[in-house]
């Protein structure tokens, strides 16, 4: 069976966006979660070489789980909530970006209202919301990766 992948998007010069960042670095770094790993504040996956992860990932794991990870904004009253998505997930939509949906799963992190400036919301999340945040979404991944499959009786 192929390990899973996990993306995570976003960027580290933008508070609310780093998400995806550091939840990549605790799934490595904290949780030694078995699976394939793209994206982390120091080599993140962007708009600038999404694309690039993309195909790469299409062709190097085409048989694998992939869970793509990001922060998005919302409603004022789901800021703070993860939402789980059986679609993956079209990242940049926020900043009116037309990137392919990727992913098996999606994980988004509701890291801010809604507002006709998006990026200024972004760039004003607390670095503790995130990080907090972020060591949810990574420990509840790495609890599921962790599940053992249940095999089939013949």
């Amino acid at each position: 069976m192929a390990l899973p992948v996990i993306l995570c998007i976003g960027s580290n010069q933008v508070m609310g966006d780093s998400l995806g960042p550091k939840v990549g670095d605790l799934l490595r770094d904290k949780y030694n979660t078995p699976a394939y790993v793209y994206g982390g504040i120091n080599h993140p996956v962007n708009g600038v070489n999404y694309y690039e992860y993309y195909c790469f990932l299409k062709k190097t794991h085409p048989k694998s789980l992939i869970i793509a990870v990001d922060a998005c904004v919302g409603n004022p009253e789901d800021v703070g909530k993860i939402k789980y998505s059986a679609l993956g997930l079209k990242a940049g939509e926020a900043l009116s970006k037309n990137l392919p949906r990727v992913g098996d799963i999606g994980v988004l992190g509701v890291v801010c209202a809604r507002s006709k400036d998006n990026l200024r919301a972004l760039m004003s999340c607390e670095r503790s919301f995130i990080a907090n945040m972020s060591e949810k979404i990574a420990y509840n991944i790495s609890r599921f990766i962790s599940i053992p499959a249940k095999k089939e009786i013949l």
